[in-house]
């Protein structure tokens, strides 16, 4: 568990890889790319994620005790496996517009195979947003992402600090 040291904890490693830097094919930043897009089409949800962000960070500030540190790290740990669930469900989402993205790059452009893997592009993901559910859980990701990320950042802090607050 992270009630040990930093370093040896395996979850918060995973989410430091999984969400600080997810890149597509081209070196963009997808978590960004995607919270972009997310905020131009206006979801609703993109509000409530941007002020639990700053709740974050007005909560979890510096780790200075032992105690603080074993809150953050009972924090991390009873998040993490709903983290992991919704990571997976995303993961499973994006591999079906990857397979249309492969179709896309494969097919013929200006072609009619195009535009209908287009169509298809933008029929599936108007069917993600207007899912209820797929939106309730990306906002929840969304709020699981920045709090992981932000608990795993106030280790590391700790660590580079050399801070032995355990």
């Amino acid at each position: 568990g992270i009630n040990a040291e930093y370093g040896e904890n395996k979850s918060v490693k995973k989410v430091c890889r999984d969400s600080d830097r997810v890149t597509d094919g081209n070196g963009i930043n997808v978590n960004a790319t995607c919270r972009k897009a997310a905020e131009e089409l206006k979801l609703p949800f993109m509000d409530s994620v941007k002020k639990e962000i700053a709740r974050i960070q007005q909560e979890y500030v510096k780790i200075t005790t032992a105690e603080q540190k074993m809150s953050y790290a009972a924090e991390f740990e009873r998040d993490y496996d709903e983290y992991v669930k919704l990571k997976r469900r995303e993961k499973e989402i994006g591999a079906k517009f990857e397979e249309l993205k492969t179709n896309y790059d494969k097919a013929e452009k200006r072609s009619t195979e195009v535009r209908s893997i287009n169509r298809k592009a933008r029929d599936l993901f108007k069917q993600y947003v207007s899912d209820n559910s797929w939106c309730r859980d990306k906002e929840r990701l969304l709020k699981l992402e920045a709090k992981l990320s932000h608990i795993k950042q106030l280790f590391k802090w700790c660590e580079d600090h050399s801070i032995g607050v355990i």
